[in-house]
Protein backbone atom coordinates (compact mmCIF):
# COMPACT_ATOMS: atom_id res chain seq x y z
CA UNK A 1 0.00 0.00 0.00
CA UNK A 2 1.43 3.38 -0.99
CA UNK A 3 1.56 6.19 1.56
CA UNK A 4 -0.77 9.05 0.64
CA UNK A 5 0.84 12.26 -0.62
CA UNK A 6 -2.18 14.09 0.80
CA UNK A 7 -1.13 12.95 4.26
CA UNK A 8 2.40 14.18 3.55
CA UNK A 9 1.13 17.64 2.65
CA UNK A 10 -1.19 17.83 5.63
CA UNK A 11 1.49 16.82 8.07
CA UNK A 12 4.00 19.33 6.81
CA UNK A 13 1.45 22.12 7.00
CA UNK A 14 1.85 21.70 10.76
CA UNK A 15 5.64 21.70 10.78
CA UNK A 16 6.06 25.12 12.36
CA UNK A 17 4.35 23.90 15.53
CA UNK A 18 6.36 20.69 15.87
CA UNK A 19 9.97 21.91 16.08
CA UNK A 20 11.64 20.34 19.09
CA UNK A 21 13.26 21.69 22.23
CA UNK A 22 16.65 20.39 23.28
CA UNK A 23 16.66 17.46 25.67
CA UNK A 24 18.43 17.46 29.01
CA UNK A 25 19.27 14.75 31.53
CA UNK A 26 18.58 14.80 35.25
CA UNK A 27 19.35 11.66 37.19
CA UNK A 28 18.10 8.64 35.29
CA UNK A 29 15.62 10.48 33.08
CA UNK A 30 15.48 12.66 29.97
CA UNK A 31 13.49 15.90 30.06
CA UNK A 32 12.36 18.54 27.62
CA UNK A 33 14.64 21.46 28.56
CA UNK A 34 11.87 24.02 28.00
CA UNK A 35 8.69 22.39 29.27
CA UNK A 36 10.36 20.32 31.98
CA UNK A 37 8.29 17.27 31.05
CA UNK A 38 9.90 13.84 31.12
CA UNK A 39 10.79 12.59 27.64
CA UNK A 40 10.41 9.03 26.38
CA UNK A 41 11.93 7.87 23.10
CA UNK A 42 9.12 6.57 20.90
CA UNK A 43 11.69 5.66 18.33
CA UNK A 44 12.63 3.51 15.39
CA UNK A 45 16.05 2.48 14.09
CA UNK A 46 16.66 4.16 10.75
CA UNK A 47 19.17 2.98 8.15
CA UNK A 48 17.56 2.65 4.69
CA UNK A 49 20.03 0.92 2.38
CA UNK A 50 18.10 -0.25 -0.66
CA UNK A 51 19.05 1.69 -3.77
CA UNK A 52 21.78 3.72 -2.05
CA UNK A 53 24.85 4.48 -4.20
CA UNK A 54 27.64 2.00 -3.55
CA UNK A 55 29.59 2.94 -0.46
CA UNK A 56 27.02 5.56 0.59
CA UNK A 57 24.93 4.57 3.59
CA UNK A 58 24.06 8.00 4.93
CA UNK A 59 20.26 8.35 5.06
CA UNK A 60 20.59 11.86 6.48
CA UNK A 61 22.07 12.99 3.16
CA UNK A 62 19.00 11.82 1.20
CA UNK A 63 16.68 14.83 1.41
CA UNK A 64 13.99 13.13 -0.68
CA UNK A 65 14.02 10.14 1.62
CA UNK A 66 13.93 12.30 4.74
CA UNK A 67 10.90 14.25 3.51
CA UNK A 68 9.20 10.97 2.64
CA UNK A 69 9.98 9.34 5.98
CA UNK A 70 9.26 12.30 8.26
CA UNK A 71 5.64 12.11 7.16
CA UNK A 72 5.57 8.37 7.83
CA UNK A 73 7.05 8.90 11.29
CA UNK A 74 4.28 11.34 12.15
CA UNK A 75 1.68 8.85 10.97
CA UNK A 76 3.27 6.22 13.21
CA UNK A 77 3.55 8.50 16.24
CA UNK A 78 7.35 8.25 16.25
CA UNK A 79 9.28 11.08 17.93
CA UNK A 80 12.86 9.87 17.42
CA UNK A 81 15.16 7.86 15.19
CA UNK A 82 18.51 6.19 15.72
CA UNK A 83 20.89 6.40 12.76
CA UNK A 84 23.80 3.95 12.64
CA UNK A 85 25.89 5.18 9.70
CA UNK A 86 26.49 8.73 8.54
CA UNK A 87 29.23 10.49 6.60
CA UNK A 88 30.69 13.57 8.30
CA UNK A 89 31.62 15.11 4.93
CA UNK A 90 28.03 15.21 3.63
CA UNK A 91 25.58 18.06 4.20
CA UNK A 92 22.82 17.09 6.63
CA UNK A 93 21.05 20.44 6.97
CA UNK A 94 18.01 19.55 4.86
CA UNK A 95 17.30 16.23 6.58
CA UNK A 96 17.93 17.46 10.10
CA UNK A 97 15.65 20.45 9.50
CA UNK A 98 12.96 18.23 7.99
CA UNK A 99 13.03 15.99 11.05
CA UNK A 100 13.23 18.92 13.45
CA UNK A 101 10.18 20.52 11.84
CA UNK A 102 8.37 17.19 12.14
CA UNK A 103 9.20 16.88 15.85
CA UNK A 104 11.76 14.10 15.40
CA UNK A 105 14.88 13.77 17.55
CA UNK A 106 17.96 12.04 16.10
CA UNK A 107 20.35 9.75 17.98
CA UNK A 108 23.65 9.37 16.10
CA UNK A 109 26.13 6.49 16.28
CA UNK A 110 29.63 7.94 15.95
CA UNK A 111 31.53 4.86 14.65
CA UNK A 112 31.22 3.34 11.18
CA UNK A 113 32.52 -0.02 9.94
CA UNK A 114 35.64 1.72 8.64
CA UNK A 115 36.29 3.75 11.75
CA UNK A 116 35.49 1.90 14.95
CA UNK A 117 37.17 0.09 17.81
CA UNK A 118 37.80 -3.50 16.73
CA UNK A 119 36.46 -5.75 19.47
CA UNK A 120 39.02 -8.51 18.83
CA UNK A 121 42.04 -6.23 18.45
CA UNK A 122 41.10 -2.97 20.19
CA UNK A 123 42.91 0.34 20.00
CA UNK A 124 42.02 3.93 20.80
CA UNK A 125 44.37 5.94 18.63
CA UNK A 126 44.98 9.27 16.94
CA UNK A 127 43.23 8.21 13.73
CA UNK A 128 40.02 7.22 15.49
CA UNK A 129 39.99 10.29 17.72
CA UNK A 130 40.28 12.52 14.68
CA UNK A 131 37.48 10.75 12.79
CA UNK A 132 35.17 10.71 15.82
CA UNK A 133 35.67 14.46 16.31
CA UNK A 134 34.81 15.06 12.66
CA UNK A 135 31.54 13.16 13.18
CA UNK A 136 30.75 15.20 16.29
CA UNK A 137 31.39 18.46 14.45
CA UNK A 138 29.04 17.39 11.66
CA UNK A 139 26.03 17.11 13.99
CA UNK A 140 26.67 18.99 17.22
CA UNK A 141 24.84 22.18 16.30
CA UNK A 142 21.50 20.65 15.32
CA UNK A 143 18.66 21.47 17.70
CA UNK A 144 17.11 18.00 17.43
CA UNK A 145 20.28 16.03 18.13
CA UNK A 146 19.34 13.78 21.05
CA UNK A 147 22.83 12.42 21.66
CA UNK A 148 25.75 10.37 20.37
CA UNK A 149 26.49 6.67 20.77
CA UNK A 150 30.21 5.98 21.27
CA UNK A 151 30.00 2.24 20.68
CA UNK A 152 27.47 -0.41 19.68
CA UNK A 153 27.97 -3.96 20.97
CA UNK A 154 31.76 -3.63 20.91
CA UNK A 155 32.36 -6.11 23.74
CA UNK A 156 29.79 -8.79 22.91
CA UNK A 157 31.14 -11.82 24.80
CA UNK A 158 33.73 -12.69 27.45
CA UNK A 159 36.77 -12.89 25.12
CA UNK A 160 36.13 -9.36 23.81
CA UNK A 161 35.72 -7.60 27.17
CA UNK A 162 39.27 -6.23 26.90
CA UNK A 163 37.88 -3.78 24.34
CA UNK A 164 35.70 -2.01 26.93
CA UNK A 165 38.59 0.06 28.32
CA UNK A 166 39.32 1.48 24.87
CA UNK A 167 35.66 2.36 24.28
CA UNK A 168 35.50 4.02 27.68
CA UNK A 169 38.62 6.04 26.83
CA UNK A 170 36.90 7.12 23.61
CA UNK A 171 33.84 8.10 25.65
CA UNK A 172 36.00 10.21 27.98
CA UNK A 173 37.80 12.00 25.16
CA UNK A 174 34.73 12.68 23.02
CA UNK A 175 32.82 14.03 26.03
CA UNK A 176 35.83 16.25 26.76
CA UNK A 177 35.83 17.46 23.16
CA UNK A 178 32.10 18.22 23.22
CA UNK A 179 32.40 20.15 26.50
CA UNK A 180 35.28 22.17 25.04
CA UNK A 181 32.83 23.41 22.42
CA UNK A 182 30.49 24.66 25.17
CA UNK A 183 27.94 21.95 24.41
CA UNK A 184 26.34 19.41 26.70
CA UNK A 185 25.24 16.74 24.22
CA UNK A 186 24.98 13.35 25.98
CA UNK A 187 27.18 10.44 24.89
CA UNK A 188 26.18 6.87 25.65
CA UNK A 189 27.08 3.23 25.08
CA UNK A 190 24.94 0.34 23.79
CA UNK A 191 25.34 -3.37 24.62
CA UNK A 192 23.98 -6.58 23.08
CA UNK A 193 22.27 -7.90 26.24
CA UNK A 194 24.79 -10.74 26.55
CA UNK A 195 23.95 -12.65 29.73
CA UNK A 196 27.59 -13.42 30.57
CA UNK A 197 28.93 -9.86 30.54
CA UNK A 198 25.98 -7.43 30.64
CA UNK A 199 26.13 -6.73 34.39
CA UNK A 200 29.84 -5.95 34.20
CA UNK A 201 29.34 -3.73 31.15
CA UNK A 202 26.48 -1.81 32.75
CA UNK A 203 28.58 -1.19 35.85
CA UNK A 204 31.79 -0.41 33.94
CA UNK A 205 30.33 2.44 31.90
CA UNK A 206 28.88 3.97 35.07
CA UNK A 207 31.84 3.62 37.44
CA UNK A 208 34.97 5.51 38.40
CA UNK A 209 35.83 8.91 39.83
CA UNK A 210 35.98 10.73 36.48
CA UNK A 211 32.49 11.77 35.32
CA UNK A 212 33.84 12.33 31.81
CA UNK A 213 34.56 8.60 31.60
CA UNK A 214 31.00 7.66 32.56
CA UNK A 215 28.29 7.16 29.96
CA UNK A 216 25.57 9.82 29.99
CA UNK A 217 23.02 7.15 29.06
CA UNK A 218 23.06 3.40 28.47
CA UNK A 219 21.34 1.47 25.69
CA UNK A 220 20.36 -2.18 25.40
CA UNK A 221 19.77 -4.03 22.13
CA UNK A 222 17.50 -6.83 23.29
CA UNK A 223 15.49 -9.47 21.45
CA UNK A 224 14.28 -11.48 24.44
CA UNK A 225 10.58 -10.87 23.85
CA UNK A 226 9.45 -13.22 21.07
CA UNK A 227 5.90 -14.09 20.06
CA UNK A 228 2.41 -13.10 21.15
CA UNK A 229 2.47 -15.36 24.23
CA UNK A 230 5.54 -13.77 25.81
CA UNK A 231 5.14 -11.72 28.99
CA UNK A 232 7.26 -9.28 30.95
CA UNK A 233 8.52 -12.12 33.14
CA UNK A 234 8.54 -15.06 30.73
CA UNK A 235 10.53 -13.05 28.18
CA UNK A 236 13.16 -12.12 30.74
CA UNK A 237 12.44 -8.41 30.37
CA UNK A 238 12.16 -8.16 34.15
CA UNK A 239 15.75 -9.39 34.46
CA UNK A 240 16.88 -7.17 31.60
CA UNK A 241 15.59 -4.11 33.45
CA UNK A 242 16.70 -5.09 36.95
CA UNK A 243 20.20 -3.47 36.83
CA UNK A 244 18.66 -0.13 35.84
CA UNK A 245 16.27 0.27 38.77
CA UNK A 246 18.80 2.38 40.67
CA UNK A 247 21.09 3.31 37.79
CA UNK A 248 22.34 6.88 37.95
CA UNK A 249 21.83 7.73 34.25
CA UNK A 250 19.00 7.06 31.77
CA UNK A 251 18.65 3.66 30.11
CA UNK A 252 17.02 3.03 26.72
CA UNK A 253 15.95 -0.05 24.78
CA UNK A 254 17.94 0.91 21.69
CA UNK A 255 16.81 -2.11 19.66
CA UNK A 256 13.81 -4.40 20.16
CA UNK A 257 11.51 -6.46 17.96
CA UNK A 258 12.30 -10.18 17.75
CA UNK A 259 11.22 -11.50 14.33
CA UNK A 260 11.46 -15.23 15.00
CA UNK A 261 7.66 -15.33 15.09
CA UNK A 262 5.99 -13.37 12.28
CA UNK A 263 4.09 -11.19 11.93
CA UNK A 264 5.49 -9.57 15.04
CA UNK A 265 3.11 -8.76 17.88
CA UNK A 266 5.54 -6.29 19.53
CA UNK A 267 3.97 -6.91 22.91
CA UNK A 268 7.08 -5.55 24.64
CA UNK A 269 5.92 -2.05 23.76
CA UNK A 270 3.24 -2.36 26.43
CA UNK A 271 5.97 -2.89 29.01
CA UNK A 272 8.45 -0.35 27.62
CA UNK A 273 5.84 2.43 27.72
CA UNK A 274 3.70 1.12 30.56
CA UNK A 275 3.89 0.50 34.31
CA UNK A 276 6.56 -2.21 33.99
CA UNK A 277 9.30 0.12 32.73
CA UNK A 278 8.06 3.72 32.61
CA UNK A 279 9.81 4.53 35.90
CA UNK A 280 12.99 2.64 34.98
CA UNK A 281 13.75 3.22 31.30
CA UNK A 282 13.34 6.10 28.85
CA UNK A 283 11.54 4.37 26.00
CA UNK A 284 12.99 2.55 23.06
CA UNK A 285 13.61 2.10 19.34
CA UNK A 286 12.01 -0.58 17.20
CA UNK A 287 14.43 -2.42 14.93
CA UNK A 288 13.90 -1.34 12.20
CA UNK A 289 12.24 1.07 9.75
CA UNK A 290 13.19 -0.14 6.28
CA UNK A 291 13.01 -3.67 4.93
CA UNK A 292 16.52 -5.01 4.32
CA UNK A 293 18.00 -8.48 3.89
CA UNK A 294 17.50 -9.34 7.57
CA UNK A 295 13.69 -8.98 7.31
CA UNK A 296 13.03 -6.57 10.18
CA UNK A 297 11.50 -3.67 8.24
CA UNK A 298 8.01 -2.23 8.55
CA UNK A 299 8.15 -0.38 5.19
CA UNK A 300 9.79 -0.86 1.82
CA UNK A 301 11.59 2.27 0.55
CA UNK A 302 14.42 3.08 -1.85
CA UNK A 303 17.11 5.74 -1.68
CA UNK A 304 16.09 8.97 -3.38
CA UNK A 305 12.54 7.77 -4.08
CA UNK A 306 9.29 9.09 -2.59
CA UNK A 307 7.27 5.87 -2.66
CA UNK A 308 6.55 4.01 0.59
CA UNK A 309 5.07 0.52 0.77
CA UNK A 310 3.73 -0.51 4.17
CA UNK A 311 4.54 -4.05 5.30
CA UNK A 312 2.73 -6.35 7.74
CA UNK A 313 4.36 -4.97 10.90
CA UNK A 314 3.46 -1.36 10.08
CA UNK A 315 -0.09 -1.51 11.41
CA UNK A 316 0.98 -3.47 14.50
CA UNK A 317 3.65 -0.94 15.40
CA UNK A 318 1.33 2.00 14.75
CA UNK A 319 -1.42 0.52 16.91
CA UNK A 320 0.95 -0.22 19.78
CA UNK A 321 2.54 3.21 19.53
CA UNK A 322 -0.87 4.88 19.69
CA UNK A 323 -1.46 3.05 22.97
CA UNK A 324 1.93 4.08 24.37
CA UNK A 325 1.25 6.69 27.04
CA UNK A 326 3.92 6.45 29.74
CA UNK A 327 3.23 8.35 32.94
CA UNK A 328 6.32 10.43 33.57
CA UNK A 329 7.28 13.16 35.99
CA UNK A 330 8.52 16.74 35.73
CA UNK A 331 12.06 17.98 36.11
CA UNK A 332 11.18 20.24 39.05
CA UNK A 333 9.45 17.50 41.03
CA UNK A 334 12.14 14.88 40.35
CA UNK A 335 15.01 14.99 42.85
CA UNK A 336 16.94 11.71 42.67
CA UNK A 337 19.67 10.53 45.03
CA UNK A 338 21.38 7.95 42.85
CA UNK A 339 24.94 6.67 43.10
CA UNK A 340 27.33 5.54 40.39
CA UNK A 341 28.34 1.89 40.16
CA UNK A 342 31.39 0.10 41.52
CA UNK A 343 33.84 -0.95 38.83
CA UNK A 344 33.92 -4.69 38.07
CA UNK A 345 37.11 -6.46 39.11
CA UNK A 346 39.37 -7.97 36.47
CA UNK A 347 38.71 -11.70 36.30
CA UNK A 348 38.48 -14.63 33.90
CA UNK A 349 35.18 -13.21 32.64
CA UNK A 350 36.05 -9.48 32.67
CA UNK A 351 39.30 -8.27 31.13
CA UNK A 352 39.21 -4.47 31.28
CA UNK A 353 40.93 -2.60 34.08
CA UNK A 354 39.46 0.62 35.46
CA UNK A 355 42.74 2.24 34.37
CA UNK A 356 42.05 3.61 30.90
CA UNK A 357 44.28 4.29 27.88
CA UNK A 358 45.63 7.86 27.80
CA UNK A 359 44.22 10.49 25.44
CA UNK A 360 45.81 10.10 21.98
CA UNK A 361 48.13 12.94 20.99
CA UNK A 362 49.20 13.47 17.39
CA UNK A 363 51.92 15.90 18.50
CA UNK A 364 53.50 13.19 20.66
CA UNK A 365 53.36 10.66 17.83
CA UNK A 366 54.77 13.09 15.28
CA UNK A 367 57.61 13.99 17.63
CA UNK A 368 58.35 10.30 18.21
CA UNK A 369 58.62 9.63 14.47
CA UNK A 370 60.90 12.65 14.03
CA UNK A 371 63.29 11.11 16.58
CA UNK A 372 63.72 7.89 14.55
CA UNK A 373 66.71 7.06 12.36
CA UNK A 374 65.17 4.15 10.44
CA UNK A 375 61.81 5.03 8.86
CA UNK A 376 59.59 3.91 6.00
CA UNK A 377 60.26 5.46 2.62
CA UNK A 378 57.87 7.72 0.72
CA UNK A 379 56.74 4.80 -1.46
CA UNK A 380 55.39 2.86 1.54
CA UNK A 381 51.62 2.43 1.36
CA UNK A 382 49.27 0.87 3.88
CA UNK A 383 47.18 -0.24 0.91
CA UNK A 384 50.02 -2.45 -0.32
CA UNK A 385 49.54 -5.87 1.28
CA UNK A 386 53.08 -7.00 0.50
CA UNK A 387 54.68 -3.98 2.13
CA UNK A 388 52.46 -4.20 5.19
CA UNK A 389 53.12 -7.91 5.67
CA UNK A 390 56.87 -7.51 5.23
CA UNK A 391 57.06 -4.74 7.82
CA UNK A 392 54.65 -6.33 10.30
CA UNK A 393 56.29 -9.76 10.13
CA UNK A 394 59.66 -8.22 10.93
CA UNK A 395 58.13 -6.18 13.75
CA UNK A 396 56.53 -9.30 15.20
CA UNK A 397 59.88 -11.09 15.19
CA UNK A 398 61.62 -8.13 16.83
CA UNK A 399 59.02 -7.93 19.61
CA UNK A 400 59.62 -11.59 20.34
CA UNK A 401 63.24 -10.74 21.13
CA UNK A 402 63.00 -7.35 22.84
CA UNK A 403 60.44 -5.32 24.74
CA UNK A 404 57.93 -3.37 22.67
CA UNK A 405 56.07 -2.09 25.73
CA UNK A 406 56.31 1.54 24.59
CA UNK A 407 53.97 0.87 21.67
CA UNK A 408 51.66 -1.76 23.16
CA UNK A 409 48.53 -1.59 25.31
CA UNK A 410 47.24 -4.07 27.88
CA UNK A 411 43.79 -3.12 29.14
CA UNK A 412 43.57 -6.15 31.44
CA UNK A 413 46.55 -4.94 33.48
CA UNK A 414 45.90 -1.27 32.78
CA UNK A 415 49.33 -0.63 31.25
CA UNK A 416 49.72 1.51 28.15
CA UNK A 417 52.93 2.44 26.40
CA UNK A 418 53.57 6.15 25.78
CA UNK A 419 53.14 5.59 22.02
CA UNK A 420 50.48 2.87 22.15
CA UNK A 421 47.87 5.27 20.76
CA UNK A 422 49.91 6.26 17.69
CA UNK A 423 48.96 5.04 14.23
CA UNK A 424 49.88 1.50 13.26
CA UNK A 425 52.51 2.73 10.79
CA UNK A 426 54.07 4.99 13.41
CA UNK A 427 54.26 2.13 15.90
CA UNK A 428 55.78 -0.22 13.35
CA UNK A 429 58.48 2.34 12.60
CA UNK A 430 59.27 2.63 16.31
CA UNK A 431 59.81 -1.15 16.46
CA UNK A 432 62.00 -1.30 13.35
CA UNK A 433 64.02 1.67 14.61
CA UNK A 434 64.57 0.02 18.00
CA UNK A 435 66.05 -3.01 16.28
CA UNK A 436 68.24 -0.70 14.18
CA UNK A 437 69.58 0.96 17.34
CA UNK A 438 70.03 -2.40 19.08
CA UNK A 439 72.15 -3.49 16.10
CA UNK A 440 74.43 -0.46 16.60
CA UNK A 441 72.92 1.25 13.56
CA UNK A 442 74.12 -1.46 11.22
CA UNK A 443 72.74 -0.51 7.81
CA UNK A 444 71.50 -4.05 7.22
CA UNK A 445 69.14 -3.65 10.20
CA UNK A 446 67.29 -0.95 8.26
CA UNK A 447 66.60 -3.18 5.29
CA UNK A 448 63.55 -5.42 4.92
CA UNK A 449 62.77 -7.21 1.70
CA UNK A 450 59.48 -5.93 0.36
CA UNK A 451 59.28 -2.81 2.54
CA UNK A 452 60.98 0.49 1.65
CA UNK A 453 63.09 1.77 4.56
CA UNK A 454 65.46 4.70 4.76
CA UNK A 455 68.19 5.74 7.19
CA UNK A 456 67.69 9.43 8.01
CA UNK A 457 69.06 12.05 10.35
CA UNK A 458 66.43 12.61 13.06
CA UNK A 459 65.02 16.12 13.21
CA UNK A 460 64.14 15.49 16.86
CA UNK A 461 67.37 14.81 18.71
CA UNK A 462 65.95 13.12 21.81
CA UNK A 463 62.72 11.16 22.02
CA UNK A 464 62.59 11.81 25.77
CA UNK A 465 62.08 15.51 25.10
CA UNK A 466 58.85 14.84 23.22
CA UNK A 467 55.72 16.12 25.01
CA UNK A 468 53.62 13.83 27.15
CA UNK A 469 50.04 12.93 26.33
CA UNK A 470 47.43 15.22 27.87
CA UNK A 471 43.74 15.90 27.52
CA UNK A 472 44.59 19.19 25.79
CA UNK A 473 45.29 17.22 22.61
CA UNK A 474 41.70 15.96 22.67
CA UNK A 475 40.30 19.44 22.19
CA UNK A 476 42.38 20.23 19.09
CA UNK A 477 40.39 20.74 15.89
CA UNK A 478 40.20 17.59 13.72
CA UNK A 479 41.62 17.37 10.22
CA UNK A 480 39.81 15.70 7.34
CA UNK A 481 42.07 13.00 5.85
CA UNK A 482 43.08 13.57 2.26
CA UNK A 483 42.33 11.05 -0.46
CA UNK A 484 40.00 8.89 1.64
CA UNK A 485 36.30 8.20 1.59
CA UNK A 486 35.17 9.13 5.10
CA UNK A 487 31.76 7.49 5.12
CA UNK A 488 30.44 4.02 5.70
CA UNK A 489 30.87 0.77 3.86
CA UNK A 490 28.73 -0.68 1.12
CA UNK A 491 28.15 -3.64 3.40
CA UNK A 492 25.33 -3.67 5.91
CA UNK A 493 26.40 -1.94 9.07
CA UNK A 494 29.58 -3.87 9.73
CA UNK A 495 29.20 -7.11 11.62
CA UNK A 496 25.81 -8.61 12.30
CA UNK A 497 24.67 -9.68 15.73
CA UNK A 498 22.90 -12.98 16.19
CA UNK A 499 19.50 -11.36 15.80
CA UNK A 500 20.44 -9.87 12.45
CA UNK A 501 20.66 -6.30 13.67
CA UNK A 502 23.15 -3.81 12.32
CA UNK A 503 26.32 -3.48 14.38
CA UNK A 504 28.80 -0.94 13.12
CA UNK A 505 31.05 -0.90 16.15
CA UNK A 506 33.36 -3.71 17.08
CA UNK A 507 33.89 -4.75 13.48
CA UNK A 508 36.33 -7.49 12.72
CA UNK A 509 38.15 -8.12 9.45
CA UNK A 510 40.50 -5.66 7.81
CA UNK A 511 38.42 -5.30 4.66
CA UNK A 512 36.10 -2.98 6.57
CA UNK A 513 38.50 -1.65 9.16
CA UNK A 514 40.64 1.36 8.36
CA UNK A 515 41.50 1.64 12.02
CA UNK A 516 44.54 -0.49 11.39
CA UNK A 517 44.50 -0.16 7.62
CA UNK A 518 46.25 -3.49 7.45
CA UNK A 519 45.48 -6.90 6.08
CA UNK A 520 43.94 -9.80 7.93
CA UNK A 521 47.24 -11.62 7.64
CA UNK A 522 48.98 -8.81 9.50
CA UNK A 523 46.41 -8.91 12.29
CA UNK A 524 46.74 -12.68 12.58
CA UNK A 525 50.52 -12.49 12.88
CA UNK A 526 50.28 -9.97 15.70
CA UNK A 527 47.56 -11.83 17.56
CA UNK A 528 49.53 -15.06 17.41
CA UNK A 529 52.78 -13.54 18.61
CA UNK A 530 52.54 -10.20 20.37
CA UNK A 531 49.60 -7.87 20.73
CA UNK A 532 50.68 -4.55 19.26
CA UNK A 533 47.49 -3.20 17.85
Amino acid sequence: MKFSLTVVSALFALKSTLAVNQLTIKGSKFFDSVTGQQFYFKGIDYQPEKGAPEGDLDPLADSTGCTRDAAVFKDLGVNSIRVYQTDYSRNHDACMKTFNDAGIYVLIDIPTPKYSIDRSNPSWNTELLNMYKLKVDAFINYQNLAGFIIGNEVANDVPTTASAAFVKAALRDIKTYIRSKKKNIPVGYVDNDDLDIRLSLIAYFNCGSDPMAQADFYGVNTYRWCGANATFKSSGYDQMAEPFKNYSVPSIVTEYGCNVVQPRSLGEMGSIYGPDLQDIMSGGFLYQYSQEDNNYGIVDVSYGKSAVTKLDDYAVFKKNMAAANPKGTTMNSYNPSLKTSSCPSVSSTWMSSSTLPPPPSESVCSCMVKSLSCVVGSSYSTDDTGMVNALSNSASTICGLTSCADVTADSKNGTYGPYSYCSSTQRLQWIINKNYLNQNKNSSACKITGAPLNVVSPSQSNINSCPNSSSSSVTDAPTAPSGTKPGGSSNSGGSSSSDGSSSQSGTTGSAQSLILNHTAAFILVLLCSFSLF
